[in-house]
């Protein structure tokens, strides 16, 4: 049986439309705005544009990411056709953010996966999806991303 942690019990969140400004780092952005509006747990959504990108994909047999950067061609952005992911924060008092991005460099050309580093422009639309209930229980279903185990 699959891990989870069963949240409708716990009703409705806050839900934050945020936008992200230019050459911002998506993750410390987003982490800031988390951090500073008392979030544990987020569901994180959104599109947008982006100068470039480190994108990567995981090989769990070598427990690593093959990584690519992706520039926007000159006088264009990479347009952020989906951002979702998630973040928590972590028993050590900082956020774990988890995303995966689609990105156009022109019409037909897509580059996807998690995305580990990029620099926003000319902005990134989130909505922010607050995560009620026990951040530990949470915590529990995610502690792969602060433990070894």
């Amino acid at each position: 049986m699959p891990g989870y942690y069963d949240m409708s019990q716990h009703g409705t969140g806050r839900v934050f439309f945020v936008k992200v400004r230019d050459y911002s780092n998506p993750h410390e952005a987003i982490e800031e705005f988390l951090r500073d509006n008392g979030v544990g747990f987020a569901s994180i959504q959104g599109i947008g544009g982006f100068e470039w990108v480190r994108i990567g994909v995981y090989s769990p047999e070598e427990n690593k990411y093959y990584t690519e950067e992706v520039k926007a061609l000159p006088g264009r952005v990479l347009e952020c056709v989906s951002l979702q992911g998630n973040s928590i924060l972590g028993p050590d008092g900082s956020y774990y953010t988890h995303l995966h991005v689609a990105v156009a460099r022109k019409p037909g050309e897509v580059y996807a996966g998690h995305l580990v580093d990029g620099r926003v422009d000319p902005f990134l639309e989130l909505v922010i999806i607050e995560l009620p209930g026990s951040v530990e229980e949470a915590r529990r279903l995610l502690s792969h991303r602060w433990s070894k185990a």
